[in-house]
């Protein structure tokens, strides 16, 4: 594949084949250095697109944490326990009688 290419160059830009090679490595070397600039800015966005995205999944979490909070402390409502025990398991509040205190030393 050089050697096409360096035969068509010798034709068409009457060069040697030693400044072939030279434009060739040139060449290479802008490349190089163009990709060594560019690569940092493109992973800088990469990682700019990224942390946009944790910091959404962070949000969604921790609205869903709250959520949770709220779910919890409402079942732990001591209200909705004693509704909860008068329907649902019939229990009743207990008479004077029936309330003994111990008292430990």
């Amino acid at each position: 594949m050089f050697n096409l290419a360096r035969t068509w160059v010798a034709q068409v830009f009457h060069v040697s084949p030693r400044e072939f090679w030279v434009v060739v490595l040139v060449g290479f070397l802008f490349l190089a250095c163009a990709l060594a600039y560019v690569w940092p800015n493109v992973k800088m966005v990469n990682l700019a697109y990224e942390f946009q995205e944790q910091k959404r999944l962070y949000q969604e979490q921790l609205q869903e944490n709250n959520l949770l909070k709220l779910e919890r402390d409402s079942l732990m409502s001591l209200d909705r326990i004693q509704f909860l025990a008068e329907t649902q398991i019939g229990m009743e509040e207990p008479q004077p009688g029936q309330v003994v205190t111990i008292l430990l030393k």
